[in-house]
């Protein structure tokens, strides 16, 4: 092969794997040139056992980044057959220095149920993994039905060989044998990574491994499309399914439901007046600065999320991500009913609103740093085509410093990622950076570092010549 097709990328199904780790005779013997057809050796399996090896074997697979655990960028790989894929020993850096990896992927179809099912194995694996063992957050997709075979799961960094991390994970690998698939990963003797499942059905037995080849970032990445299927929410429809799973018995969560879909107004629907959004960090002054231009401008304030389902907040808050980011969804809904109301007799503005949602989304769900964040004018940055935009969307911002003073003075109770916020810096960091890329509508930052009264006369400025309002007394 020569240097120039080395270098080429190749792209099937949307997705690029590198020809200097993946030769492209290769690639067309694995993937059918039909990117929605499965491999020819996929369809061809008999017993569930071995499709479940095939499944696994074609994956693309993400281990998501944790500076905290000396793995500052995602690392992507897939598995093929053995003898086909020579890698070069410093592909792996995690595995280097007689470290051995394991995973265990949950392979159950429920989305709710799985979301859950991740959120308590991470739980018992920190409990049972202590020490020198680090756990790292793993996606795959099968790239001929990316969306739908969507799996979560964790990567973990090990001493020790498998027999140690089994006797470990004994109750929890045969407890869910059946819905979390383990494999280990380690070097052979010519350096090269071997991956291998195990079965835990009995006792625990290592079956054939396969060799696997490390990947650039593919598009799209298992880590965004996590996001965009487990995270955020672009259409009220997929926010009521799954609420509609996870509270089928609750009548006062249906009643809300039903409204929803009922009384919805028209998200094109004309309105009066202009909608103001207020965005920012927590302590950034959002609370202080909505109240003066309520009064500025003789104007409806509205909260997201809002009252109506605020009885749900702490609940929703204990919940994984998608359960969680549905609640946060279904307030933006509601809200937006309320601004279309209102907007037709007053300017209206709302403190946080769906950049909120999608900002605080993409900074917990992406690990590492700022070049670890989704490109810019990446869809994750667009806004829902059904949700109802407002006309002007400020973003507040002040440095670490000061808002931590402000976030001390409160002494309001705290939820998970607003103590995320105060211990993390790259998670300040990823969330501010997310709100800034935000599109259609975009944010104007505004920096609310100053004394009040400049701040809210800038901000006041910038409403007026946006919105085109006058005020006579500022």
């Amino acid at each position: 092969m020569t240097a120039a097709r080395q270098k080429q990328s190749y792209k099937r199904n949307h997705y690029a794997i590198t020809t200097m780790w993946i030769p492209q005779r290769l690639y067309s013997r694995l993937f059918s040139r039909n990117p929605h057809t499965k491999p020819r050796s996929c369809l061809m399996m008999g017993t569930s056992v071995r499709q479940g090896c095939t499944d696994w074997k074609y994956r693309i697979f993400a281990v998501d980044a944790n500076p905290s655990v000396a793995v500052p960028n995602p690392v992507y790989f897939t598995s093929f057959e053995s003898n086909l894929i020579r890698e070069r020993p410093h592909e792996w850096p995690m595995l280097s220095k007689g470290v051995c990896a394991h995973s265990l992927c949950i392979t159950n179809t429920d989305r709710i149920y799985a979301a859950r099912l991740h959120k308590t194995l991470g739980q018992k694996l920190a409990l049972a993994l202590q020490g020198d063992y680090k756990i790292l957050r793993l996606f795959s997709y099968l790239p001929w039905e990316m969306d739908g075979s969507l799996q979560m799961g964790y990567f973990v960094l090990s001493p020790q060989g498998p027999s140690s991390i089994h006797a470990r994970l004994a109750d929890i690998l045969v407890e869910h044998q059946k819905e979390i698939r383990f494999c280990s990963y380690r070097r052979d003797a010519e350096e090269d990574v071997q991956g291998c499942l195990w079965d835990f059905n009995g006792e625990g037995k290592e079956q054939e491994p396969c060799q696997l080849a490390r990947i650039e970032e593919p598009d799209p990445s298992p880590l965004v499309l996590n996001i965009m299927r487990s995270a955020l929410f672009y259409k009220l429809e997929d926010v009521l399914a799954v609420l509609r799973q996870c509270f089928a018995s609750d009548p006062q969560v249906l009643c809300l439901q039903e409204k929803m879909e009922k009384e919805r107004k028209h998200i094109d629907g004309k309105r009066n007046f202009p909608v103001i959004v207020i965005e920012g960090l927590d302590g950034t002054g959002k609370s202080t600065l909505t109240k003066s231009l309520q009064d500025a401008l003789n104007a409806t304030l509205l909260n997201s999320p809002p009252e109506c389902i605020s009885p749900w907040r702490k609940a929703f808050d204990d919940e994984p991500s998608l359960l969680r980011r549905a609640y946060y969804g279904l307030g933006n809904y509601i809200v937006a009913d309320q601004i279309s109301e209102a907007a037709q007799s007053s300017p209206v503005i709302v403190d946080r609103y769906w950049h909120s949602t999608a900002a605080y989304s993409i900074g917990t769900e992406i690990g590492g740093g700022l070049h670890n964040l989704p490109a810019h004018h990446h869809e994750v940055y667009q806004w829902p085509k059904d949700l109802l935009k407002p006309d002007l969307v400020i973003l507040l911002t002040v440095s670490d410093e000061e808002r931590m003073q402000r976030m001390c003075k409160r002494g309001l109770a705290k939820t998970v990622e607003e103590k995320e916020l105060e211990s993390n810096s790259l998670f300040r960091q990823k969330v501010e950076e997310a709100y800034k890329r935000m599109e259609r509508p975009g944010c104007v930052v505004v920096d609310a570092s100053g004394p009040k009264k400049r701040v809210f006369n800038d901000v006041l400025s910038i409403v007026c010549d946006h919105c085109n309002i006058h005020v006579s007394n500022t």
